[in-house]
């Protein structure tokens, strides 16, 4: 193992039990996840990218880079934004909410708010950890987005399948 997984996951457990995180969980996010499952799940990923890659990395910053990247904090059905309007801002939002409540590195500050690279093409990840947290980020969305698809999908062959049965 390249990094320390126990430091690692110390801090998330700090995050994790820190009532303005446990918040994230009242806000939706893609295809039926909330957000403080997909910061979940990012920073996992994030964390198992860095060991595929064998990159050495700060575990703290990308720890609290990971569960804060999409520390917004709003419902973007409510806000009635758009994916594309929701895709540009919400990075800088996330990033001075969160350096608000936890007093970010700026190496911290650069994992959030390039975290959407290239959409947010201006603003690109600077570190390690920043360029992790953005691909694990993707991983995750697209996963995310083909939960109902994959479901449907295998629902359609279940139905053909049974119907190949029925024949014989």
């Amino acid at each position: 193992m390249t990094n320390d997984k126990e430091l690692y996951d110390s801090e998330l457990e700090k995050l994790l039990n820190d009532p303005r995180i446990i918040r994230l969980c009242q806000f939706p996010q893609h295809h039926g996840s909330n957000t403080l499952d997909h910061c979940v799940a990012v920073a996992r990923r994030a964390f198992e990218l860095a060991e595929k890659l064998e990159w050495k990395i700060d575990e703290k910053e990308l720890a609290r880079g990971a569960m804060l990247h999409d520390y917004y904090q709003y419902s973007i059905k409510e806000e009635g934004l758009t994916a594309y309007k929701h895709g540009t801002r919400h990075p800088q939002i996330a990033m001075e909410k969160a350096d608000k409540d936890f007093n970010l590195t700026d190496k911290e500050k650069n994992i959030i708010r390039g975290h959407m690279w290239p959409l947010t093409f201006a603003h690109p990840p600077k570190s390690k950890e920043a360029i992790l947290v953005s691909l694990a980020d993707k991983d995750v969305a697209a996963r995310e987005f083909a939960r109902p698809e994959i479901r449907r999908a295998g629902r359609i062959a279940r139905k053909i399948r049974d119907r190949i049965l029925e024949k014989k």
